[in-house]
């Protein structure tokens, strides 16, 4: 059985986190999300492949309304593909029960002399394979809809 999602953030929306629209930049989620995978990794750090280091090979961004300052936002990650040397953390925003975001991070494990990718050993991929995702298919169409409308 899998867990969705496998972490959640409430990341603290500043001032300055605004552009001049009045919503959240489109750069300053991609960081909000940033802080929330480093918070949940640093959760794991026992696990050799998640304690090894890692790149960001691959950002992917859906916006599907805009986030506010003001209301809770809830970062939501869990663990999309998991390959031979990379694994994807999938993540969601939420704010007033309203999906504002989806998208994914692709990591690739690098090993530590080389700094070339490496093989994610077989008991974190079992590891990392308990987490679940959010299925991107319930959530197309749900841009200024309840979450309850996205999550099936």
């Amino acid at each position: 059985m899998t867990v969705f999602p496998a972490f959640v953030a409430t990341p603290q929306i500043r001032w300055s986190d605004l552009d001049l629209l009045g919503h959240v930049n489109n750069a300053r989620i991609v960081t909000l999300i940033e802080q929330a995978r480093i918070d949940w990794l640093n959760t794991m750090r026992d696990r050799e492949a998640i304690a090894a280091p890692k790149l960001v090979a691959r950002v992917e961004l859906n916006y599907r309304t805009p986030v506010l300052y003001g209301p809770e936002l809830q970062v939501q990650l869990g663990i999309g593909r998991v390959g031979g040397s990379s694994f994807s953390i999938t993540c969601r925003g939420i704010q007033d029960e309203t999906v504002v975001f989806d998208g994914l991070n692709v990591m690739v494990i690098l090993d530590r002399e080389t700094q070339r990718p490496t093989r994610i050993p077989t008991v974190d991929r079992e590891f990392l394979a308990q987490f679940g995702t959010f299925d991107p298919a319930h959530v197309m169409d749900v841009s200024a809809a309840p979450l309850a409308a996205a999550v099936s």
